[in-house]
Parts: structure tokens; C-alpha cells; sequence
């Protein structure tokens, strides 16, 4: 079960081919992204670096306007000049969801080249093992697999933390966080093959991956087997659950419920400012507007703003709530497109008889991973992604699309401005 197949089943070929379509799209959009915030962050770090070597002069101070108060440098002329409000330099850091968002996408390479060599198999009509190209298949399967959960759960806690707690974390935690996933991510990988010692006693521990062939202990038939692909050798399930599926397992509760969370936190009624009362055609008439002549009466204007009902207030309310649901779009997308290819692995291994569609949907949906986290990220946050500068320190609500402006309101923001 575990050795080359030769020829391909026409089905199994088929599916193979579907895969690998689905692969290079997800390895090409993630690529472009990838290559897009690339350029983004040399571009910023090279800016940063040269205004650290030509730091701006100070200006010259601005001559004495007592109408409306001293000027600011009256106030700061004793301080050091490091101390002074508007010479002091502050160090920059990259958006923590660009940190974040950006290693996602490399997970998404890393899975998207994994199902992407099925188009090597396709082309050869075979899949043949003790070859590089299956080596390297299942190495890609493991890390890719893998890291693709380790981020998305990290994208959670971080959005949870951000939203519902109004923390953000230190730069360096990020950091830290971005290089303990891969670390151990890799680390599972390598200690699978040290503990096997690379299934020498077992023809290899990436080999044509059981748990998509018939079930063990079935003769051998070609019309008995499901598509499959190089990956760990089904004589060390062990390896297969603790080193790769219960992790996968663990990333979907976790994401699933801090998702929840964030999903309950923003349905609940929170604590809201009033708006102030905007002025009408009696107020603009007041003493208070009639000092300057140069302003035209805007009465006929500000006629058409009332203030707000308590019916508006509640419609705005609920269409807020509407919105939050998108919330749910993330796990959802990740869980549904991960989870059916480890549940059918598990059946397998169980025994269970997997059908031939059953594992060609599954490797379709997985494999699509990298071109919907950038259709569902690009579009939901397009804002941090694509837009806006590299170092901007929004990481809360307003950096969803889906959260800036309420369904009862046609255009943009309102912001007021009290005296």
C-alpha cells in the first residue's frame, strides 16, 4: 500500500490534476501577496534607516501669537531637546497583523507546494516513492500543514486580544511568538524523521501515504484505492497523531472559540458616548454664531441633520450586530477547508473505508487555503494589507472592512468636533 503505483487509476489521475490546479493558484495569489509586502516592508525599512542617518533639522521657532495662547516652544524652551514635543523621535515597527498576516502566507507556500507536485505525479501517470520528489512532498505536507494552523491560531488570539481585551502586545512579543511557531513547527518535522531514522526499518517515512489507500489489511486492488500522496509512512501512527494531527486539532478549538468569544463580546450592549445634539436653524441664530459675519447661515443645511431618535439609535445598534457575524467567516473557512482531509486520515488509520470523492473534495479544499486567506484577509482587511502605511499601530476594530461603516448609514464616518 505504501509502494509506487503504476499506472494511475484514470479517477485518481483526475483528481490529482484538479488538486494541483487549485495548488498553483494558491501558491501563485500567496507568491504575489507575499512579493507585494515585500516591497512594502524594504521600502519602509530603507525610509526608516535613512531619516535615522538625516534625522530632520529642527524648525525655526514661530514668531509670538498671544490670541490664542502661547506657542507650544514656550512651554518646552527649558527641556532638552530630545524631550521636547515634536523633536522627540520615537522608533517605528511594523503592523503586528502584517508580521503576522505575512508568515500566514508563507505557510499557505509551503501547503499550496505540497499538493502543487501532485501535478508531477499527474504527468508521470505514477506515483513513485524512495524518490525526491516524495520526499519532498511529505516534508511540505508536515511544515505546511501545520504552520498554516499555527498562524491562523495566532491571527485569533492576536484579533481577540486586540478587540475584546484592548490589548495590543509588545513588538518583540510578536516577534518572539513568529519565531517559536516555525521553530516548532519545523522541530516536529525533523523529530519524526530523527526518531524513525527515516523509516529505514520501514522503506522510508515519506512514502504514498496509506491513509489515502484502501484499508489496512485489504488485498491489494487498484480499483480498492483512494487518491493518495507521499507523506508519513502508516507503520508510525504514532508520529502521525502526536507530531502533526493532534496540533492540527488543538488550532481548531482554540481558533473556533476565541473567534466565539469575539463574535459574543461585540453582541453584547457596551457603554456608548451621546452624540451631541447637532445646531438647528434657533441655535445658529444665538449670540454664540453671530460674532463672525464672514459665515454664511448654514441653516438650510443643517435643517436636514435631526438628531438622532431612540428607533435610530437601536436600527443603528442592530445593524452593527449584523456585522459582527463576519467574525465567524475566519474559522469557519479555515475549519472547513483543513478538517475534512485530517478527519478522513484519522477514519483511515481507524479502519474506516474512505471513498475516492470523499478524499479528492478533501485535497481540493485544503489546498485552496492560500488563495482564500488572501481573498477573505485581502478583502476583510485590505485596509492594513494593501493600503496605508507599513507601520500604522491599528490593529482593532476599524481595521475590518465589514466594521467601518454601519449598514444604516450610506457613506463613511461621522465625527464630531465640540467646543
Amino acid at each position: 500500500e505504501s509502494d509506487d503505483l503504476v499506472p494511475l487509476p484514470n479517477s485518481h489521475r483526475q483528481g490529482l490534476t484538479v488538486i494541483a490546479v487549485l495548488a498553483a493558484l494558491s501558491f501563485l495569489s500567496s507568491t504575489a501577496v507575499i512579493v507585494h509586502l515585500s516591497v512594502k516592508l524594504i521600502r519602509w525599512h530603507l525610509r526608516t534607516w535613512g531619516q535615522g542617518r538625516h534625522p530632520p533639522k529642527e524648525p525655526d521657532p514661530l514668531p509670538d501669537d498671544l490670541s490664542l495662547g502661547l506657542a507650544e516652544y514656550h512651554f518646552t524652551a527649558n527641556l532638552p531637546k530630545s524631550e521636547r514635543s515634536g523633536t522627540r523621535r520615537t522608533k517605528t515597527h511594523p503592523n503586528q497583523f502584517l508580521v503576522l498576516i505575512y508568515n500566514l502566507l508563507l505557510a499557505d507556500i509551503h501547503q499550496s507546494s505540497a499538493f502543487l507536485l501532485n501535478a508531477s505525479w499527474a504527468n508521470k501517470n505514477a506515483i513513485l516513492v524512495r524518490t525526491k520528489v516524495c520526499w519532498v512532498q511529505g516534508w511540505f505536507v508536515s511544515t505546511g500543514d501545520l504552520s498554516s494552523s499555527l498562524f491562523i491560531t495566532a491571527i485569533a488570539v492576536h484579533t481577540y486580544l486586540a478587540v475584546v481585551r484592548n490589548y495590543t502586545p509588545p513588538q518583540w512579543a510578536v516577534y518572539a511568538t513568529v519565531v517559536l511557531l516555525w521553530a516548532f513547527n519545523y522541530l516536529l518535522a525533523v523529530l519524526g524523521i530523527l526518531l524513525s531514522n527515516n523509516g529505514k526499518e520501514a522503506g522510508g517515512y515519506y512514502v504514498r501515504a496509506a491513509a489515502w489507500a484502501s484499508t489496512a489489511g485489504t488485498p491489494w486492488h487498484p480499483r480498492r484505492l483512494t487518491p493518495s500522496q507521499c507523506w508519513v509512512n502508516i507503520k508510525y501512527e504514532s508520529h502521525r497523531l502526536f507530531l502533526h494531527y493532534l496540533w492540527i486539532f488543538l488550532a481548531f478549538a482554540i481558533t473556533g472559540i476565541l473567534y466565539t468569544l469575539i463574535f459574543l463580546s461585540l453582541g453584547k450592549p457596551r457603554h456608548q458616548t451621546p452624540e451631541p445634539r447637532l445646531p438647528t436653524s434657533s441655535t445658529i441664530d444665538s449670540p454664540m454664531f453671530a460674532h463672525d459675519n464672514t459665515i454664511p447661515s448654514p441653516a438650510p443645511r443643517l435643517q436636514q441633520h435631526k438628531p438622532r431618535s431612540s428607533s435610530n439609535s437601536n436600527s443603528s445598534n442592530n445593524s452593527s450586530n449584523h456585522h459582527h457575524k463576519a467574525f465567524l467567516l475566519y474559522p469557519l473557512i479555515y475549519i472547513l477547508c483543513t478538517a475534512p482531509l485530517a478527519l478522513g486520515r484519522i477514519a483511515t488509520m481507524a479502519g474506516a473505508r474512505v471513498p475516492t470523492a470523499y478524499f479528492c473534495v478533501a485535497g481540493a479544499l485544503i489546498t485552496s487555503n492560500g488563495w482564500l486567506d488572501v481573498l477573505v484577509w485581502g478583502v476583510t482587511r485590505h485596509r492594513l494589507l494593501f493600503g496605508g502605511a507599513v507601520d500604522a499601530p491599528d490593529t482593532g476594530l476599524d481595521t475590518f472592512a465589514f466594521m467601518r461603516t454601519p449598514r444604516g448609514r450610506r457613506f463613511g464616518n461621522l465625527v464630531w468636533v465640540e467646543g
